[in-house]
């Protein structure tokens, strides 16, 4: 799996990693000591600003009598600063969980599951994933970017992927039983002999998708929906074979 590293996606995060830290701490020091040489100064209050009150300058003066509130924020600054490294490598650290996972061949890996969650909801693509024969169900990977993924024989039961790209996906033989695929892309997917019983499958992209074998018994699903896929041996919704393109 190919793994890249992050970049901020605040407007100020990515302020903050560009200029430089020692620039940061020392502006940052600056502001701290011209709020406490005010703080010290009545008469210069009044003429910068007659808006804010005696006591709200009290309060800063007090926050600002020891060196420890100077380092405090400086410690802030640094840890902000520090953010997308700690964010690479935990996604580094992520990747490495699942790919040890597939390298290993293991069905049921809890580590493997919550590192695919993380992933998503950190905004990564999961693009290229190999995860066959995978025990994922009920995984929340709504909107995920999964195309080329290898989810083989996987246990996708009752998971969320409405809204996945699954172009070009390895879904042979998974389980997607109660699986919420509305709004997925199944371009170009492979899923021979994939079990979509009662599975959602609304507003889905079937383009060029592989359903020989496969079983749709109770999906929520129209057959005129499916124009497009292959259709050979498969079990629609109301229990019907259909064998539109089945080759000789």
């Amino acid at each position: 799996m190919k793994w890249r590293a992050t970049r901020p996606d605040h407007p100020v995060e990515r302020w903050m990693q560009s200029v430089p830290t020692w620039l940061v701490a020392t502006l940052a020091i600056i502001a701290l000591l011209t709020l406490k040489v005010l703080a010290a100064a009545p008469e210069i209050q009044q003429e910068l600003a007659p808006q804010i009150k005696e006591q709200h300058w009290q309060v800063l003066s007090t926050l600002l009598s020891d060196v420890e509130s100077i380092a405090a924020v400086i410690a802030v600054i640094l840890y902000i600063k520090g953010a997308p490294e700690r964010r690479a490598q935990r996604h580094y650290d992520a990747w490495r969980v699942i790919d040890m996972a597939a390298a290993a061949n293991m069905s049921v890996s809890y580590a493997r599951y919550q590192a695919l969650e993380e992933l998503h909801r950190d905004g990564r693509s999961l693009q290229g994933l190999e995860a066959s024969n995978a025990n994922l169900a009920e995984i929340e990977l709504p909107q995920a970017d999964l195309h080329h993924c290898n989810l083989s024989m996987a246990n996708l039961r009752q998971a969320n992927l409405s809204g996945a790209n699954l172009e070009g996906a390895d879904l042979r033989a998974a389980d997607l039983q109660y699986a919420n695929l509305r709004g997925a892309n199944l371009q170009g997917s492979n899923l021979q002999g994939a079990n979509l019983r009662n599975a959602e499958l609304w507003e889905v992209n079937w383009w060029d998708a592989d359903l020989s074998e496969a079983e749709l018994w109770w999906a929520e699903v129209h057959i005129e929906d499916l124009d497009g896929a292959h259709l050979c041996r498969t079990i629609m919704p109301d229990g019907q074979t259909l064998n539109r393109d089945c080759s000789d």
